[in-house]
């Protein structure tokens, strides 16, 4: 069951930012571009190389959104995911290797392998939405085809990705507020927050709206201080689909850094 809730339709939101993975646009293009590049943090531009460090999801919560019931400290299914972890490495250009392991030195019981596949693909969704807007910087310095409407104080970007038509709203200090990519028999609409920093500014939500309401997607981040970076301290994932709902919380923690 994890594993078509995720490499399913939640996996589709989560990459849609790395397939955008942003061509910048134009008022005047070279100066919209240089001011949006201006405008976010990025790891990169403060120095960060590669990182490792441990996920740790919430098991209780996650089994009890899908059993939709009370989960108790001594239930079976919970005794055997408690010591289940991911170590995550992310390298210079941003791919994430995801490698589970038992916390108390055990082997993993083959039996969850179904569930261990699904959380790789969602911890590896996860990490392609959100280096491509805070590891790196989402606008390029190269630009290319795309146009521009002007609304009020606002700015629309139109143009297309493969098959896909995609619109970028920017809000007037360049915060991107509203994502749309359309393609035969599907509608994303995004709508990720940022919050301002010192250093620019950085991504903590993204709501998405999947084909009018058939699935929603709610992703929180919350940060920690690590050698002077912001990185990921907690994620939320809530996925309602008609059928159900599933929610995952991951606690990320004994980072390793390399700067360049």
């Amino acid at each position: 069951m994890v594993k078509n809730f995720v490499t399913g339709r939640v996996t589709i939101v989560l990459l849609v930012f790395s397939l955008l993975h942003f061509q910048a646009f134009a008022v005047d293009l070279k100066q919209v571009i240089s001011n949006a590049r201006g405008s976010y943090y990025s790891l990169q531009t403060q120095g960060l190389k590669t990182f490792q460090c441990d996920a740790e999801p919430n098991w209780q919560k996650f089994l009890e959104v899908v059993n939709q019931k009370p989960v108790p400290a001594n239930d079976p299914k919970l005794k055997q995911l408690k010591d289940l972890r991911f170590s995550v490495a992310i390298n210079e250009r941003g791919e994430s290797t995801i490698t589970p392991f038992m916390a108390n030195g055990g082997k993993i019981d083959p039996t969850l392998n179904e569930m261990v596949d699904g959380f790789k693909q969602m911890l590896s969704g996860f990490y392609q939405t959100w280096t491509a807007l805070v590891l790196t910087n989402p606008f390029p310095e190269a630009y290319a085809g795309l146009t521009l409407k002007q609304e009020g104080d606002n700015v629309r970007l139109l143009g297309k990705d493969g098959g896909s038509d995609v619109e970028i709203l920017l809000s007037k200090n360049y915060a991107i507020t509203e994502m749309r990519v359309a393609s035969p028999g599907s509608k994303i609409i995004m709508f990720p927050k940022f919050a301002k920093t010192e250093k620019g500014l950085l991504l903590t939500d993204v709501d998405s709206d999947i084909n009018d309401g058939q699935q929603k997607v709610q992703l929180g981040i919350t940060y920690q201080n690590v050698e002077g970076l912001k990185l990921p301290d907690h994620a939320s994932l809530k996925v309602t689909l008609p059928e159900q709902v599933v929610a995952v919380d991951i606690s990320f923690s004994k980072y390793q850094v390399t700067k360049q």
